[in-house]
């Protein structure tokens, strides 16, 4: 690696959603882990039950841990959550999951902070919901700006987000014109919507790529993808890391799995590990 180190590295606690908090957090501190991308849902802290105490107390485990935080990630897609919703009190509820978020970002010292602006039904005019995305995500930029944290956009699928591809990325980033609001990249999201990691470094630039949710994918059946440790897939994981290597990526690699590793999360966590050392990324 000419650019890429070890410290780029960001363990995670998305696979271990069937154990509790505290397992996942001695078990990341057992194999070694430093930065952390931290999954804001239950059962660990889901951010529509915390209160200003509990975001408090996490941060004490985290600090306790030796963990630091370099971006969290809440629950952004699935119900009760969608920021440009028709539906007033659902989308007011997620505003203030939102604002919840950067307030636990905050006090986490986390630089970033990753949001879905949304998502409309097929049978809406997708016209009015990226004005109420643009929106929500210029009210949030705001508070963002005041904590010193950075909101990241991801592209995914229409299912799961109005931001469906690099441009539209670059379009909500132009539309909010917030310093607080850059892009990042998930590897299925990416596969799926049909674009590859060349074409959103030559839309974005990589200054504006801040973030990579880095795992395999496999496809479970048409158009349906499952995220998977980096030697089982699809994909070419190994140029992809020398492509952003190349183009001077200073971001994380948040290792984003979930099932069908709940059983034994530490494990496939280590099998990311492994995976680093080979293309020599560890210390």
């Amino acid at each position: 690696m000419k650019n890429l180190s070890w410290r780029q590295v960001a363990y995670t606690n998305f696979p271990y959603f069937k154990y509790t908090l505290k397992y996942a957090l001695d078990s990341l501190e057992r194999i070694g882990a430093q930065n952390i991308e931290f999954y804001g849902a239950y059962p660990h802290f889901y951010l529509g039950d915390v209160t200003p105490s509990d975001i408090k107390a996490a941060g004490k485990m985290l600090r306790d841990h030796h963990l630091q935080v370099i971006n969290l990630c809440p629950e952004n897609c699935t119900y009760p959550v969608n920021a440009a919703s028709t539906n007033l009190h659902a989308r007011n509820r997620s505003v203030e999951h939102y604002v919840r978020a950067l307030e636990a970002a905050n006090e986490f010292e986390s630089p970033y902070c990753l949001f879905f602006p949304g998502w409309a039904h097929f049978d809406e005019d997708q016209d009015e919901a990226w004005k109420r995305g643009v929106e929500t995500m210029s009210y949030l930029a705001g508070i963002a700006e005041s904590y010193g944290v950075q909101m990241l956009l991801e592209s995914a699928p229409q299912t799961a987000t109005i931001i469906s591809s690099a441009d539209k990325q670059l379009q909500m980033m132009k539309e909010v014109g917030s310093p607080a609001l850059n892009g990042m990249i998930d590897l299925t999201c990416l596969y799926n919507i049909g674009e590859t990691v060349e074409e959103v470094i030559e839309k974005l630039g990589i200054e504006h790529i801040r973030h990579v949710h880095f795992h395999n994918c496999a496809e479970l059946t048409p158009g349906r993808y499952e995220h998977r440790i980096p030697t089982d897939g699809l994909l070419d994981i190994r140029r992809i890391v020398d492509v952003l290597d190349e183009a001077g990526f200073q971001g994380h690699f948040g290792c984003e799995v979930f099932a069908p590793y709940e059983s034994e999360p530490e494990k496939a966590m280590l099998a990311f590990k492994e995976w680093f050392e080979t293309v020599g990324l560890c210390d």
